[in-house]
């Protein structure tokens, strides 16, 4: 006769199974793909945030871009200046020549952008009457110099600038 000593007695044979092991098929999908989805937006957050904070804004002086009164510039249209340096030092201001010189103009209506390259080494009037290389006007008068030979040139009406270093 078997005696009952008061301790529990182990079944042998399977265990219920418990958790992940349990969910179907379309829930373990689901899960995986949500989980996966949540990674992405997370990384992304924190990749799109650490460059928004390398983004800087300046106001340029709109009496020394040398805007042109003798050409009647079409309506509708936003024009920008596009400058792209190489910077060792990750400095945008002046000193630094523009590799890449782009103005991009931009037709409000119809959202259409149209990207004219001028040359860097573009003979061209500076603003003290000198002629230099295009790519020279970012380094002697930064971007406000850079802009003004853009429009004293090419008798544009560009007042914005995007700068990016390479």
């Amino acid at each position: 006769m078997a005696r009952n000593t008061g301790k529990k007695v182990r079944r042998r044979g399977r265990r219920r199974k418990r958790g992940f092991a349990t969910w179907s098929i379309g829930k373990k999908i689901g899960a995986v793909l949500g989980g996966t989805l949540l990674g992405v937006v997370v990384i992304g957050s924190v990749i799109l945030a650490s460059k928004m904070n390398k983004l800087s804004s300046v106001k340029l002086d709109t009496d020394k871009l040398n805007i042109s009164d003798e050409v009647k510039h079409k309506k509708g249209y936003t024009n920008v200046a596009l400058f792209g340096l190489d910077s060792r030092e990750n400095d945008l201001g002046k000193g630094n020549r523009s590799d890449t010189i782009i103005i991009a103009s931009l037709n409000n209506d119809t959202k259409e952008v149209k990207l004219v390259s001028i040359y860097r080494d573009t003979l061209l009037e500076l603003d003290d009457g000198s002629y230099n290389k295009a790519n020279s006007a970012y380094s002697f008068g930064g971007p406000e110099g850079a802009v003004s030979l853009i429009n004293r040139n090419l008798d544009m009406n560009i007042e914005k600038y995007v700068t990016v270093n390479f």
